[in-house]
């Protein structure tokens, strides 16, 4: 069985199974649904070898299917997503656990904070309050949105996150976002979430994962779009 032929089988085997999941009818191409219902960078993947997939199908010349033959990164893709679906991820197995987040809190000094940022490469810092629940995020973002108002502040050794407390809460930030998700939550609707866009014109910076979704919980883990990015590569030859 060449890479083709394989390819053909797999992505075959996708198709059923989404339209198992979702209901679909017999006769619709469940990839192409499964695209506009996750959108971002995978959606785009899908796209390709889709695209690919009919060429194959409709175009099945020697000389054709010669100049266009599926990768071993084409048919890894589909069985990883495959196998995803076999043994779907939840929010927990892809979060950053708790004990290896950077944390801050009001009385956490500015200076430090910002360089352990950068030593991270960290661009938001979820603050808690007293009873360890989310109070806001610190970034650069909060940083501009205080100095640019006072005018005049100035940010020295002496200086700690409380200095910036109009705007660490979440509802504050000027376009970000972030939000709570329950620790089962699946992938896809993770992926849905980084990929769609909000009518305000906020974009959804990070998840903060708790037991139930509830913004009253203590965090178990956090997701940004970069723990969810699929970096494989999809070409065809």
């Amino acid at each position: 069985m060449n890479n083709n032929e394989r390819f053909e089988r797999l992505y075959n085997e996708l198709e059923d199974l989404l339209r198992v999941k979702y209901g679909l009818d017999p006769t619709s191409s469940a990839i192409y649904f499964y695209e506009t219902r996750i959108g971002g960078p995978q959606a785009k993947q899908l796209r390709v070898l889709r695209e690919l997939r009919n060429f194959m199908v409709h175009e099945k010349k020697p000389d054709v299917l010669e100049a266009c033959m599926a990768t071993e990164e084409a048919l890894g893709f589909l069985e990883r997503m495959i196998d995803d679906l076999h043994h779907p991820k939840l929010a927990h197995n892809v979060c950053i656990p708790r004990d290896k987040i950077l944390f801050a809190v009001k009385s956490t000094p500015v200076v430090g904070l910002m360089k352990s940022m950068l030593e991270r490469n960290i661009s938001h810092v979820p603050v808690l309050d007293a009873t360890g629940i989310v109070y806001g995020v610190f970034s650069g973002a909060t940083m501009f949105a205080v100095v640019s108002a006072d005018g005049r502040m100035t940010i020295g050794s002496e200086t700690t996150v409380a200095a910036f407390d109009a705007a660490l809460p979440i509802h504050k930030h000027i376009g970000e976002r972030y939000w709570f998700i329950s620790r089962t939550a699946p992938i896809e609707e993770i992926i849905s979430l980084f990929g769609s866009t909000m009518k305000d014109g906020k974009k959804l910076k990070m998840l903060f994962v708790t037991e139930n979704g509830k913004p009253t919980e203590k965090v178990l883990g956090l997701i940004t779009p970069w723990d969810i990015l699929d970096d494989d590569v999809v070409p065809a030859r």
